[in-house]
């Protein structure tokens, strides 16, 4: 176990290098086959050049690849056959007469090691493997708590908006329990009665979706809709504060595969800290739209984009390189945890995407969400994205 603080540190950094290095995007069934190309590969050139100890060495790197991508079982297999090719090579290869005890011995020893590597990689690839199930849990959990929190600031927006079809089912029943009211008005008041329940349940069930935990599963969804979700959700909020929220979609689906509720909430905490920057009386504009950029590969592709502006106090020049940092905030105490933005970051970096930010101090601030846009090639094309500035 290990126990210090600064060893934990240590452990971290060294799962995170392994994993960075060992786990690179290679099909499963190709990863036997290269294995023991490889290994033969190793084998030929110990033959062709009789340096014997440098190519044994040269048997770990496919014996390492082939154990840390699939198994214990099957790093020993390799290990097995390795020693096999270097058993023949050396056979082959040897002055005669042969001396079978130091080639014997010699091809045990290496087995031996071969074996210990193979122990090692598992027990390594053990550990990364918690600390990355580690790493999974204490994010989501995170999330969860900053989604709870998002519910606690809409309560009262929610309740207000609850309490309007209360009053129209009360009125209604207090009509039809007089007993005054004609056949046509018992229809109209029932009717009425059964849309304000539906639109009580709606809200209900929206917010206790919000609140669920969001789990691993992403569907294809148009983020013209996940954004007209978060907007409903805050509508109440923004009528509180006496502000407005204006969505402009665009005409067209756009496509993005996400964790709906996770991306929800990602627009819910930018909207809210909208809400929160401005007077009574301010706006707050949504646009969905679609925009070329550049990628890591130096290759520009169109990208889902979703620019939540408003027109509040903005953001200090030098406070715009820390909004994104886990507990930065500048809002006053029992406002904001500090976490909305920071885990706002961590979902969309999580979805291959990015957030951008631009301000002013005292006009406002502009927010653009981009997510891989999930259509094919042919479709790509036919969007004719904007390559404008967003903001």
């Amino acid at each position: 176990m290990i126990s210090t603080p600064a060893n934990a540190r240590i452990g971290q950094r060294l799962s995170r290098a392994i994993e960075r290095v060992m786990n690179r995007v290679v099909e499963e069934r190709a990863v036997v086959p290269l294995s023991i190309a490889v290994t033969l590969l190793v084998g030929a050139g110990d033959y062709a050049t009789g340096v014997e100890t440098t190519f044994t060495l040269l048997y770990l790197f496919p014996l390492a690849f082939g154990a840390w991508l699939r198994g214990r079982d099957f790093g020993f297999l390799l290990a097995a056959f390795a020693t096999c090719c270097a058993t023949v090579t050396a056979f082959v290869s040897a002055p005669r007469p042969l001396r079978t005890a130091p080639l014997a011995w010699n091809q045990f020893a290496s087995l031996c090691i071969m074996l210990f590597v193979v122990w090692v990689l598992v027990v390594l690839r053990a550990y990364v493997e918690r600390e990355r199930s580690s790493r999974e849990l204490a994010v989501e959990q995170l999330r969860h708590a900053e989604r709870l929190n998002v519910i606690g600031k809409l309560a009262a927006g929610v309740a207000h908006e609850l309490g309007t079809p209360l009053n129209v089912i009360s009125g209604s029943v207090e009509m039809l329990q007089t007993g005054e009211v004609n056949e046509a008005n018992i229809s109209k008041y029932s009717s009425s009665i059964l849309e304000q329940t539906k639109k009580m349940t709606a809200i209900i069930r929206h917010l206790l979706d919000f609140g669920r935990r969001g789990g691993a599963s992403r569907v294809n969804v148009d983020l013209n809709q996940l954004v007209n979700h978060a907007v409903d959700l805050l509508l109440p909020m923004a009528k509180r504060r006496g502000c407005r929220v204006l969505v402009e979609p665009m005409s067209r689906n756009v496509p993005v595969v996400v964790n709906p509720a996770e991306v929800e909430q990602v627009f819910s905490n930018l909207l809210i800290n909208a809400l929160q920057a401005m007077s009574p009386g301010g706006s707050a504009h949504v646009r969905v739209t679609v925009e070329t950029r550049g990628t890591a590969g130096a290759t520009f592709r169109p990208f889902a984009c979703a620019i939540v502006q408003d027109d509040g106090e903005g953001i200090d020049e030098r406070d715009l390189a820390h909004v994104f940092d886990p507990f930065f905030t500048t809002k006053d105490v029992g406002e904001g945890t500090g976490l909305g933005l920071s885990v706002s970051y961590g979902i969309v970096q999580d979805h291959a995407g990015s957030i951008e930010v631009s301000s002013v101090k005292g006009q406002g601030a502009c927010f653009t969400v981009l997510l891989p846009l999930a259509t094919s090639r042919h479709l790509q094309e036919s969007f004719a994205p904007d390559t404008s500035s967003a903001c």
